[in-house]
């Protein structure tokens, strides 16, 4: 029983570290202007260890007021968080300067737009060796409108489902007419709500295991 329950306790373990990883991966940020993380919200939080970055953002506004208030903290030291909103050949429309401070600190601006517009919100953080941590809060208020996150939808297989069908592999294998599914976020969100599932499933098994113990 007791081989048994660290089997299980180490099943859990690699489970959880797993659905980490994909969680770790569904928030990466990214540092290329041409490829910007598309906002699914209009609240954007983050933190630095006191080295170089730049991240970019993109989302679109709309015809009217985009407010933008951008607070920052470090746990001693002072120092600059640069944020700025950007068109997309990279000209400055809105720039946000901020001194980040161990009690924190808060600055606003805004920006009108007189039509639709992509627009890229560039963070960009110094090197600075005195900083050991950066956490930063920045909202988006007024005329955004950020993307609508994928919903995952899930579905039991039938007894038909799980079992092949060698005629039917064999047309599918040859069929090259058939379009290829390419939606990698529903693909990789639908993976991590699965294996939430499996750690959940686990973790009861271990519990039980210790009750009958």
């Amino acid at each position: 029983m007791k081989n048994k329950l660290n089997t299980y306790a180490l099943n859990l373990i690699a489970l959880m570290i797993l659905s980490l990883t994909f969680i770790s991966s569904a928030q990466a940020q990214s540092a290329d202007m041409d490829n910007p993380t598309a906002l699914t919200s209009n609240i954007i939080e983050g933190e630095g260890d006191g080295k170089a970055e730049t991240v970019y953002y993109s989302f679109t506004a709309e015809k009217g007021n985009v407010k933008v208030t951008v607070d920052a903290k470090t746990d001693d030291r002072s120092t600059p968080l640069r944020v700025a909103l950007l068109d997309e050949d990279g000209k400055e429309l809105l720039p946000i300067y901020v001194v980040a401070k161990g009690s924190g600190q808060r600055e606003v601006g805004t920006k009108r737009f007189v039509r639709e517009t992509k627009v890229i919100l560039r963070i960009r953080m110094d090197d600075d060796k005195d900083v050991k941590l950066l956490t930063y809060k920045i909202k988006l208020d007024g005329a955004v409108k950020v993307e609508t996150p994928p919903i995952p939808t899930e579905t039991t297989p039938t007894t038909e489902q799980l079992t092949p069908n060698p005629s039917t592999e064999q047309t599918t294998s040859t069929d090259s007419s058939a379009a290829p599914i390419d939606d990698k976020a529903t693909k990789k969100t639908t993976l991590k709500n699965k294996i939430k599932k499996k750690v959940k499933k686990e973790a009861k098994k271990v519990v039980n295991d210790n009750l009958d113990n």
